[in-house]
């Protein structure tokens, strides 16, 4: 273990990789070891009489990027705020990067970043003189490089000087106004990022920016936490979901694994699909059709045995694609049952 680092009373370890063992890091398709970005464990959280989260657990993995989804209502934000100890739990327990939140706030906020909610930056001034106070304040950043990371920052998210930069921030759009909020996050190396709804009042090439921000934090080890009501983003961006309806998580996992969750088959497209039927059966490997296809089961057979039966058996192939549930399909039957 490395020394422990007090900060505001509160003791924080970060343990070390085992002697000649490389540091592990995180890209596209890795699970990292090791405990988890993010814990919960019977998260429940009460305003007056209403349940807003209710005996929640859940872990986001590290090196992970995770989709929170939910309706409207499901809890989504307070699950964002109670994990960055913005709000106190009415019961349970919340860890970020091995640490118990909030009394470990101090140590473990530094390598956090988080977009909650609307930005809030000081109307009067621009938006690289409120990127510059914010950097002032970043624990992990040196005095002397606070100008080239606003300077970085900006141009990562497109806001260069033409576009808006030096602006009062009064006058900025919906959309800039996420722009710099998202900036803010990109000023310092983050090990979790925290992002509710980080597309909301954005154009498409706007949307477009975040995807590939989301995918260069993810390449570069960053574990990634979002909130979103756009599921072809989600399904596009992120490794693992997490589905809240009424303050609960009815689902969780690797995306590729829910959306199989009727089990994995492979979709043929092919003019004789009565040849195609009989050379799987032949192989014995399970198929049937379904809407013009011949799905063939890949429970027991990988996918390149069932194209080199048809193709041996002279069966044309147009196409082949794994079948998978669409993201949209499954949360709304999710969201359904657990109402």
């Amino acid at each position: 273990m490395s020394p422990a680092r007090r900060s505001g009373g509160t003791i924080c370890t970060r343990p070390e990789p085992p002697d000649n063992q490389p540091t592990p890091t995180a890209g596209p398709g890795w699970r990292l070891p090791g405990p988890p970005a993010a814990r919960v464990r019977g998260l429940r959280k009460v305003y007056r009489r209403t349940v807003a989260l209710d005996s929640v657990d859940l872990d986001v993995p590290a090196g992970a990027v995770l989709g929170l989804l939910g309706p409207n209502g499901s809890g989504k934000t307070t699950m964002l705020r109670l994990l960055l100890g913005l709000a106190r739990p009415s019961g349970g327990t919340v860890e970020l990067l091995g640490q118990p939140m909030p009394r470990s706030a101090g140590c473990v906020l530094p390598h956090v970043g988080a977009l909650v909610e609307e930005p809030g930056f000081l109307p009067h001034l621009s938006g690289r003189d409120n990127l510059a106070r914010c950097a002032a304040a970043e624990p992990l950043l040196a005095t002397a490089a606070i100008p080239n990371a606003v300077d970085t920052a900006l141009r990562r998210v497109g806001l260069a000087r033409a576009t808006g930069a030096d602006r009062p921030y009064r006058t900025y759009s919906l959309g800039m106004k996420q722009r710099l909020g998202l900036a803010a996050v990109l000023l310092a190396p983050r090990k979790l990022v925290v992002l509710d709804e980080p597309t909301n009042g954005l154009d498409p090439a706007g949307t477009r920016e975040v995807r590939r921000l989301i995918a260069e934090l993810h390449a570069a080890g960053a574990t990634v936490l979002l909130s979103s009501h756009l599921l072809s983003e989600v399904e596009e961006t992120c490794t693992h979901v997490a589905v809240l309806t009424t303050g609960s998580v009815v689902a969780t996992g690797e995306l590729a694994e829910l959306l199989e969750a009727d089990g994995p088959a492979l979709q043929i497209h092919t003019s004789q699909p009565n040849a195609a039927l009989a050379a799987l059966r032949a192989a014995r490997i399970p198929g049937y059709t379904e809407r013009g296809l011949v799905v063939a089961d890949l429970s027991d057979t990988p996918p390149e045995l069932v194209l080199s039966t048809l193709v041996h058996a002279g069966v044309p192939v147009a196409e082949a694609r794994r079948r998978r549930t669409g993201l949209e399909e499954l949360f709304v039957q999710l969201t359904e049952d657990g109402a």
